[in-house]
């Protein structure tokens, strides 16, 4: 029995020293880093991080980037992209990364912070980052049941990754969160810059300068942290020029489907209903919303808190011709769209998930609801799912 106490506790002991030397190691490797950049948010994290590493590559600093959005990738020092494959997102794998990366002795890591759970967050931040520089891109209600139910709740929630005795680059402009996320990062003995969501009329031009629709709040804080950086704001410009898009970034893809013109609006990526009016908004301002419009809402069966947000935006904050349903909870959505005032004629239910089903209901739609048989076609709410990712790649392809 003695011998077998014995034989467990060195196991332990040994397993402790591994532990603490791993840790040393880690720590270390981060050390090795001048730039540490941590990226927080509910949207717009993907866009905001490529943005910044393409920006520090443009000024001549080794940089390296992950991403965790529609499809995580780690961008090398040159600006190639390469696929992260895992079975199941785990923290674990800053550190596996920043491991890797260490061989080629980088200057800067900017990264997305890959925790939901606040406790989670913070172990991100003060375990495997130590950030020289936070930013925190906005709040939304999105995650509330990791998160908290209200916006000042997962304000608090996204605060758990602020660096200690840096500087946080903050993007949300409202001011009863401002004053949380301040008081938060006072705590840390953190500077807080916040940016203003508009950009000035020169540098508004860099937004008709990208082949994609970007949000401009997007690039006024990306802006903000090369001036942080000593970054010419010339040299930023071009970088946020030269950046390769995330996956799941916003373009519109026209299609030819049985004699109809559709454009495809990829809006599935957006969770959150205020995010999504910001999107319309630069759609309606841009021309898009001139001509027929028809909604997609697919709704997946662990997200049923977002049947009646997005449905109540299809009826009630949008001008949509045609709204077609996918995924489950159907019949609650299409009830919350008729009680939200939408024509109960103009609502279609798709029962079984077939691509050429999908296409033919578009098509026909279109030739129905417009003369020039041309529509607009804005997918919505979530973008994991069969029959999503299917007609997605269609459009994309």
């Amino acid at each position: 029995m003695l011998f077998e106490c014995i034989i467990v506790l060195i196991g332990y002991l040994c397993l402790m020293l591994y532990f603490y030397i791993e840790q040393k190691k880690h720590t270390h490797n981060i050390s090795q880093i001048n730039y540490r950049i941590h990226i927080n948010g509910i949207r717009g994290k993907s866009s905001v991080t490529r943005f910044i590493g393409q920006v520090l590559r443009e000024n001549g600093i080794k940089t390296f980037t992950k991403t965790t959005g529609s499809a995580a990738r780690l961008i090398d020092d040159r600006g190639n992209e390469y696929p992260i494959k895992r079975r199941i997102a785990n923290i674990s794998e800053q550190i596996t990364v920043l491991n890797n990366i260490s061989r080629h002795k980088p200057e800067a890591f900017v990264t997305e912070c890959m925790a939901v759970q606040p406790q989670l967050q913070r172990v991100c931040e003060e375990k495997m980052l130590k950030a020289t520089v936070g930013v925190l891109t906005n709040v939304r209600q999105d995650h509330q049941e990791s998160m908290g139910w209200t916006l000042e709740g997962i304000t608090n929630s996204l605060c758990e990754f602020i660096p200690t005795n840096g500087i946080l680059v903050c993007g949300e402009d409202k001011p009863e969160l401002m004053k949380i996320i301040r008081e938060r990062a006072q705590l840390k003995g953190t500077r807080v810059i916040f940016t203003s969501p508009q950009l000035s009329p020169k540098d508004k031009r860099i937004l008709r300068q990208l082949t994609y629709i970007e949000h401009e709040e997007n690039i006024s804080l990306v802006l903000k942290v090369a001036e942080v950086l000593g970054i010419d704001k010339r040299i930023a410009l071009a970088g946020i020029r030269h950046t390769q898009p995330d996956p799941g970034v916003l373009r519109v893809h026209k299609k030819q489907i049985n004699g109809s013109t559709i454009s495809f609006i990829n809006a599935h990526a957006i969770n959150d209903k205020e995010s999504l009016m910001k999107v319309y908004q630069i759609l309606t301002e841009q021309g898009y919303m001139d001509k027929t419009t028809i909604g997609i809402l697919y709704n997946r069966y662990d997200r049923p808190e977002r049947v009646a947000i997005f449905a109540d935006a299809a009826s009630k904050d949008m001008h949509l011709d045609a709204v077609i349903l996918l995924g489950y909870y159907q019949d609650v959505a299409k009830e919350r769209l008729i009680n939200g005032g939408f024509p109960e004629e103009r609502i279609f239910e798709l029962k079984r998930e077939n691509l050429d089903d999908l296409l033919n209901l578009i098509a026909q739609l279109s030739a129905t609801l417009s003369v020039k048989k041309e529509a607009n076609l804005i997918g919505m709410v979530n973008i994991h799912g069969p029959l999503v990712e299917q007609y997605i790649k269609y459009f994309a392809g």
